[in-house]
């Protein structure tokens, strides 16, 4: 073979905290002077820098991506690296460079004197490449190792921009006061039917900002806060409980569970009557002729503004096809008369009965986590191996979590307060209109409109809408 005049170098280094480039200046250096001891001439250098080559990392390598399409294309006739283990810490890595070697023909070596122009030196280049990769993975397995450890210790990991609630740079070891104090404030305020939208509002109209862009608070920044188990104090690795932190932490773990059953509950997919909304009655009114859902807008009309609702060609109807569009009514009446309904509705209610207590299940959480501690001080005293400790763990902290879920589902049923529903129905505050749409829909499945025609009466017909009380049977009338 031909001496190669155009060599690519590759050099990479995984970890370059300084970022000053010296561990890949070492490499080109070396690579340099082999490739003039051997009469090689380089044509370019492609650089990886604070890039892993391992089995586990998954960030892309640009520069051997590189570097290989342009051996394929014959812009280099050959490849020099430091040693095998800059090239690539995967065999089958090292497996398909050696293969695409093989095809197009070009040159390569190292520093360290590997020769893949014999199959003995082809299957040492390989070992070399093994013994690589394991190093990676025996390194992987020991950090991993370490942070269970620290885990198990009850010691959090405290990467990622501050948490609402700890103190700047204390690693989550140090809560801060004033923040814990909206946090229990959110919680208690949940506990009470309240919605995180409330909450939101509570933290703004106290000055509170988020600590990482120090902006308002909404709807989504509160839920990310209690959807933080470092809130509660859980201690996690890999997605699974592994313990309470030691550490300071705004809520405890039941009252973090009893705001996950709050949340959960919330999440169901959105009926009438959820989302943001502008209008109280937006998506219950529906066009009496074609069946689809009407706009309800603002219109100015000879100089007065007011609102109307309108069947429009954009909306789907019933039965798949487009509005038709012919019905446009005011909204000041049709809303009169459906608040009618809602009102008479609410006064027939009585407060619930108080709950039967629940069942106490503080005994067997009690039992399961001495288990669990049980466990856990024999694994660390050498009297069981690692995969027989982990599995054990697997099953008693599923038990564990199956009862503190009924256990939280339980707390929050037994200690909300019973709110009067007429009297936030007469709250008409823009605020409160989330709570008002959800007390419409628990009494109105949905309101038909018809057209009242031109010279209409004032007021309009009674029979002119239809309302739809919720579980109502169509019986083919109006009213």
């Amino acid at each position: 073979m031909a001496r190669p005049t155009r060599v690519g170098i590759y050099v990479r280094i995984s970890k370059d905290r300084k970022g000053q480039e010296l561990g890949i200046q070492r490499q080109e250096k070396a690579c340099r002077e082999l490739c003039e001891r051997m009469g090689w001439g380089v044509l370019k250098v492609y650089p990886e820098n604070d890039t892993s080559a391992s089995t586990t990392s998954k960030r892309r390598r640009p520069a051997y991506t590189e570097m290989l399409r342009d051996a394929r294309e014959g812009l280099i006739d050959g490849i020099v690296v430091y040693s095998i283990d800059r090239l690539t810490r995967r065999i089958t890595e090292l497996t398909h460079f050696l293969e695409e070697q093989k095809e197009h023909g070009f040159a390569f070596a190292t520093t360290e004197g590997e020769d893949t122009a014999t199959a003995n030196g082809r299957m040492i280049l390989t070992i070399k490449g093994a013994v690589a990769q394991q190093e990676t993975e025996r390194m992987s397995e020991r950090v991993n190792n370490s942070l269970l450890q620290r885990r198990e210790q009850g010691k959090p990991h405290a990467g990622g921009s501050r948490l609402f609630g700890f103190k700047e740079g204390s690693n989550l070891q140090e809560v801060e006061p004033g923040e814990v104090e909206l946090i229990r404030l959110g919680y208690q305020i949940l506990l009470d039917r309240g919605t995180p939208g409330d909450v939101a509002r509570a933290w703004n109209e106290r000055g509170a900002r988020t600590p990482e862009a120090g902006t308002a608070w909404d709807i989504q920044k509160v839920k990310r806060v209690y959807r933080s188990e470092r809130i509660g104090g859980i201690v996690s690795y890999k997605g699974q409980d592994i313990g309470d932190s030691i550490y300071p932490h705004p809520l405890t773990r039941e009252e973090w569970e009893n705001v996950q059953t709050i949340l959960d509950s919330r999440a169901t997919p959105a009926r009438k009557g959820s989302g943001k909304r502008k209008h109280l009655y937006s998506g219950f009114l529906k066009c009496g002729h074609c069946g689809s859902t009407m706009r309800i807008q603002w219109a100015t009309i000879q100089g007065r503004t007011f609102r109307r609702t309108a069947c429009h060609s954009s909306q789907v109807g019933a039965n798949g096809e487009r509005g038709c569009g012919k019905v446009i009514r005011r909204l000041d009446w049709i809303e009169a008369r459906i608040n009618e309904v809602v009102e008479a509705a609410l006064a027939k209610r009585r407060p619930q009965a108080q709950a039967a207590p629940s069942e106490d299940l503080s005994g067997e959480i009690k039992i399961l986590e001495e288990r669990i501690r049980a466990l856990r001080n024999r694994w660390k005293d050498g009297g069981m191996d690692d995969e027989d400790y982990y599995d054990s763990l697997t099953y008693l902290r599923s038990d564990l979590q199956t009862l503190r879920t009924r256990e939280a589902a339980s707390v929050v049923r037994e200690t909300r307060t019973e709110t009067d529903a007429l009297a936030v129905w007469k709250d008409e505050d823009m605020q409160n209109l989330e709570r008002r749409r959800a007390i419409v829909a628990s009494v109105i499945d949905h309101v038909e409109v018809f057209s009242v025609g031109r010279g209409r009466k004032k007021p309009p017909e009674l029979d002119s809408i239809r309302i739809w009380p919720v579980g109502a049977e169509p019986d083919g009338s109006k009213g």
